[in-house]
Formats: C-alpha cells, structure tokens, sequence
C-alpha cells in the first residue's frame, strides 16, 4: 500500500504493553514520507512533537504502526508539515472538559481526540463522533499489534465515522 499525498490519517501505534497504542495523526507528504503529529509525553510532562514543524515519517516501513485509519483528506498541494500547525499546537496538554469522566490524566489519546475535534470543528473532516472514531481504530489496531506473532505491519483502513 503506497501513501496517498493529501490523506489525513489517524495512526496507532504499538506500546510495549500489550493492545495499548501511541495516537498520532499524520499526512503523507509524497508515497514514503508523512508529516505526524501528536502529543508526546515523559515522566508526566507532555508537549507538542515537534515545534516548529512536525517530524516525517516513513510509516510503511515502522516496525509497530498497527493501523493507519484515513478520516479524511486535503488537496494534494496542500499537503505540508506546516499545514495543522495552527490547529494542533495550541492544544493545552491537559484533559479538556469534555473528556474528564473518561479520562482521569492526559495522554497522547486525549489529544488526539481534541485534535479531531478540532480538525471537525474547522470542517477539515467531518467527524461528529469522535467516541466511534476512536473505537473503530482501536479495534482495527488491536487486530494487528506489534507484539503478536500475526503481526502484519503497516494496514491501511478507511474509516466508517469520519470523512
């Protein structure tokens, strides 16, 4: 499965503890590289990876990406490290409202998930549920993660919540 320029991607990757993922939203940038973006955290401080500008990936070739899921798409030569920054770089690394019966402390999913918020909210994708966003991928990533013997690598899948 090559990359398609433009995709925007919800991306799991896989923890060392098992069927547990790092959340990650990326856009190709051309059939190997893509700009990722999220939230990265150490001994409980977190911030925004990377300032000024995202790090390229080649996602096919990680070895514990468990799922890419496509939630929507942007015109080809709009596709840049640059193009989110404006909408993810301000998102506060704490748990906003909306996710305080869920989720007791930040994480790497708490912000993804306010990072689709955000990218509905700007009609960038539409996404009114991102409960069912977040289901969908992470059953697609437990099928597939790194620490099994049926791990396949890279799997692309299109998500059913999110356009």
């Amino acid at each position: 499965m090559t990359l398609t320029v433009g995709d925007i991607l919800a991306v799991q990757l896989s923890r060392f503890e098992e069927n547990t993922f790092h959340w990650a939203i990326c856009v190709p940038l051309d059939d190997k590289r893509a700009a990722k973006y999220h939230a990265k955290g150490a001994s409980g401080h977190w911030w925004f990876e990377a300032k000024p500008v995202p790090i390229e990936h080649n996602l096919e070739a990680l070895d514990t990406i468990s799922s890419a899921v496509k939630i929507g798409s942007i015109k080809p030569e709009d596709a840049t490290v640059n193009v989110f920054l404006d909408l993810f770089e301000t998102i506060p690394m704490e748990v906003p409202d909306v996710d305080k019966p869920r989720e007791p402390e930040f994480t790497c999913l708490v912000w993804f998930r306010e990072a689709i918020r955000r990218l509905h909210a700007a009609k960038v994708i539409n996404c009114p549920n991102v409960d069912d966003l977040e289901a969908e991928c992470e059953s697609y990533a437990k099928t597939n993660w790194a620490g099994t013997d049926g791990y396949k690598g890279y799997m692309y899948y299109v998500s059913k919540f999110s356009t």
